[in-house]
């Protein structure tokens, strides 16, 4: 099970963290993930209000090991979170 730091869950246990006061957040409502042997690349983007444009606003770089304990993770979390406060509804943001 993953530990909860400033809300975020992660699969270490008792990872040290540096001050993420100086961490900039973007949204992100849109993604794209590619992948070859070695790596997975996640792109974070805002979709624009007409739905047809879309504005990078992160890229993940990450192994395949860390990107499964991430889907595990976020599989867990989306879990909790519907167990708390209904189920999330799938398909386009309004």
């Amino acid at each position: 099970m993953g530990t909860v730091l400033h809300g975020a869950r992660v699969n270490d246990d008792n990872p040290i963290w540096e001050d993420t006061r100086a961490v900039e957040g973007h949204y992100a409502n849109c993604f794209k993930i590619g992948h070859n042997a070695f790596e997975f690349v996640i792109d974070c983007g805002q979709m624009a209000g007409d739905g047809h444009g879309v504005r990078l606003t992160g890229r993940i770089l990450t192994n395949p090991r860390s990107a499964k304990n991430f889907y595990q993770t976020l599989k867990q979390t989306l879990e909790e979170y519907e167990g708390s406060y209904g189920v999330i509804p799938c398909g386009r943001e309004d």
